[in-house]
């Protein structure tokens, strides 16, 4: 993606009036080499700026315009007390979203009789401490977003969710879901707080077997079936779907013998013979 910089003018406004910062964007780092003494930082409503110079955070600018050359700017302070004519070359302006973020979590994880399930785990926050975000998180391109942020978060959210998950039997995994959303919430509070991250909700959007016939039966079971009549229907929509006469008798629960309809073929004399023959053979018995 190209970018193109406004000379003098460091925000993430193009001049397209299109912005880097992206709904699903928490950091924007601006080009170092853009960065000059003579230059002019415009912040956003929605952000907060901060820069960062040899390694140091030396200024958090907040919402406006922030002319470098300015006494009252915290930078031209940092030029005046080291006595630099321009900010050094190694300075960073990291422009950080304060606005309301989600992230979605996936992961898998089976209960105590070992069912293999899947969840998905929505996560609300926002931003209260710019410069201790920046500072706790490494990123290498020029955007840090909600997907980066998510991957620091889905080990812990997995721990959280196998802790429960691993000691209920299938059948009681759904009366479990408010423990899992406090024991998330708890540990994603005290996670996201040691990075400036000020968590709004926790919410499990999904938690279902990863076997889809699994779910198909455990559906038909709250719909008012038992156990038994779920897994029967459930086999008897497979064998439907595979054209197997005996899926009827798979639904009402009814064996299915495919040898013998051929005797509704067979002619009536032969019933006739061999019911006589049998006859005889009961007289020849009788009289020896």
């Amino acid at each position: 993606m190209s970018l193109q910089i406004r000379g003098q003018v460091i925000s993430t406004e193009r001049e397209d009036g299109s912005s880097f910062m992206a709904p699903d964007v928490l950091i924007f780092r601006y080009p170092r080499e853009q960065v000059t003494s003579k230059s002019i930082i415009i912040v956003q409503p929605q952000e907060n700026c901060v820069v960062v110079i040899q390694g140091q955070v030396q200024a958090v600018l907040p919402p406006g315009t922030h002319n470098i050359q300015s006494p009252q700017n915290p930078l031209s302070s940092f030029m005046a007390r080291f006595r630099y004519n321009q900010l050094p070359f190694d300075t960073i302006a990291f422009f950080v979203s304060m606005t309301r973020h989600e992230v979605r979590i996936q992961g898998k994880s089976q209960t105590d009789d070992l069912v293999p399930l899947d969840y998905e785990v929505a996560v609300y926050y926002r931003v209260t401490d710019a410069p201790k975000l920046v500072v706790n998180i490494q990123f290498a391109g020029l955007f840090f977003k909600d997907a980066d942020l998510a991957a620091y978060l889905a080990p812990v959210i997995d721990q959280e969710v196998s802790s429960i998950l691993n000691q209920v039997k299938l059948v009681e995994v759904y009366k479990r879901f408010s423990d899992i959303s406090t024991a998330v919430t708890a540990a994603l509070k005290q996670f996201l707080s040691e990075l400036g991250v000020e968590l709004i909700s926790v919410r499990v959007t999904r938690l279902i077997p990863e076997d889809p016939e699994l779910r198909r039966i455990i559906q038909l079971r709250d719909l008012g079936l038992d156990v038994e009549k779920a897994v029967r229907m459930g086999l008897a929509r497979i064998l439907t779907e595979q054209g197997n006469p005996a899926s009827v008798n798979m639904a009402i629960g009814t064996p299915y013998y495919p040898n013998l309809s051929t005797l509704v073929n067979l002619p009536e004399r032969m019933f006739q013979v061999t019911m006589g023959g049998g006859k005889n053979e009961q007289d020849q018995s009788k009289s020896s």
